[in-house]
């Protein structure tokens, strides 16, 4: 997935202890995140490989990785929550960790079918909340003592946003910079059109399918109903009468 900062990229062999690293308890971006789950290589590689997660690496331009975003499946179909993180604060309000969120986004809604969208932020996290302020995403709650830092419980927000409401913020407007990237199709578009073109030419010159038998049925017994039998005569009721001599 390719941006105009970033790239995303299906982690390799040498990328698990890199994401683990961006990620351990105590780094600044789990610090920031209110995540302190304590995963080693091992088991981010087998939480991807097993489906319950799925991280990209985050390259810049020079191809180097500095951090790393994730998706997962939640809720009912469609559902998504996502998560992030650049590693090195150095990089920090750069834009490429926004840009990376954005192109995992329309990824989700673009190529995975995604219904909803879900992102929790930190309520200390200032830099993260400013930059959802400027998204499409809406505050759908509050989880009240939800992180523990520098000796206090804070809460954290729920930001979500639906289909509709992303094909919308891929519109360029002076309030909304941060969404207005969406991925270009994988599949040009003359392509499908020609796909669809060659299908039907086949179709018209052999009418070779799976369906022909079905088809081949219908044509047989053919589409007129089937004729009207003569009802018979109600008990009890007097005959039709005969039609006069001469009648048409």
């Amino acid at each position: 997935m390719q941006g105009r900062l970033v790239t995303l990229e299906w982690p390799g062999d040498d990328d698990w202890a890199a994401i683990a690293s961006w990620l351990r308890p105590g780094s600044p971006a789990a610090v920031l995140s209110g995540d302190w789950e304590l995963l080693g290589a091992a088991e981010v590689e087998q939480a991807n490989r097993s489906g319950r997660v799925h991280h990209l690496v985050i390259r810049t331009k020079d191809g180097a990785g500095i951090g790393t975003v994730s998706y997962q499946r939640s809720g009912r179909i469609g559902g998504f929550t996502v998560g992030g993180a650049i590693g090195s604060p150095e990089l920090w309000r750069r834009g490429y960790g926004a840009e990376a969120v954005v192109l995992l986004v329309d990824y989700l809604f673009h190529q995975l079918d995604a219904h909803r969208v879900q992102v929790t932020t930190a309520g200390y996290n200032k830099g993260i909340i400013r930059l959802m302020t400027k998204t499409r995403f809406v505050v759908e709650g509050i989880l009240r003592d939800h992180c523990y830092l520098d000796g206090a419980y804070h809460d954290s927000i729920v930001w979500g946003l639906l289909r509709d409401e992303h094909y919308a913020s891929l519109k360029p407007s002076a309030d909304n910079r941060v969404l207005a990237v969406g991925l270009a199709d994988f599949v040009d578009e003359d392509d499908k059109t020609q796909a669809r073109a060659i299908l039907t030419e086949h179709l018209a010159a052999t009418r070779r399918t799976a369906l022909a038998g079905y088809l081949d049925d219908e044509a047989a017994r053919g589409h007129d109903p089937a004729p009207a039998t003569e009802a018979a005569p109600v008990p009890g009721s007097a005959p039709a009468a005969a039609p006069a001599r001469g009648a048409a």
